[in-house]
């Protein structure tokens, strides 16, 4: 059998099971995340719009919800819906900043490059720029991105350094009586 690894000569840090990984910082990889999360943030838009319509009797003209800022108006009932669905869209999307770049360091960077794609997505796509109600969704959008994806990156980050024998110790102690009990130490007390 010919082996395919063989002629594909894919560089060991862009393989699938090395991209999620946070150890490198290469461009391609880089790339390849922002890629990865500009695709995600856009397809939940999609779902999310789409479910939306379905719900609320809307018709979807999919290009113009995701790629114009022209519906994006706080005076009607279709402009809040689709800017909460946006608001929506960027709390959905911290999972995938999570997963996908997995560095606290690097969330800001990221959430802000999705929203800067999305800026000039939005300005080629209408040929006009957009107005203030876009940019303040997409700042409040931003925000959320930027803060709740810190957050999580960074208890992801921390989660085996703080954690990682509390669980199994407390679970341990709990089915057999042979494990020993955690013992949390004041701090303030050791002074």
């Amino acid at each position: 059998m010919i082996s395919l690894r063989r002629y594909l000569r894919i560089p060991q840090e862009l393989r699938p099971s090395e991209i999620f990984k946070q150890d490198s910082l290469s461009p391609p990889k880089i790339a390849i995340q922002i890629v990865l999360l500009q695709l995600f943030y856009y397809w939940t838009a999609f779902f999310l719009f789409y479910g939306a319509s379905k719900i609320c009797g809307y018709e979807l003209e999919a290009k113009k919800w995701l790629f114009s800022w022209e519906l994006i108006q706080f005076t009607n009932s279709l402009g809040l819906t689709i800017s909460l669905l946006w608001l929506l869209d960027s709390l959905i999307c911290v999972f995938f900043l999570t997963v996908i770049v997995g560095r606290s360091k690097l969330a800001w960077d990221f959430a802000i490059t999705i929203h800067a794609i999305n800026l000039a997505v939005v300005t080629l796509y209408t040929r006009k720029w957009p107005s203030l109600a876009w940019f303040f969704l997409q700042v409040l959008s931003s925000l959320i991105l930027v803060f709740l994806g810190t957050w999580t990156t960074r208890w992801r980050e921390l989660r085996d350094t703080f954690f990682d024998g509390l669980v199994d110790t407390q679970i341990a102690s709990h089915g057999t009586n042979n494990a020993p009990d955690v013992e949390l130490k004041d701090l303030e007390a050791q002074k």
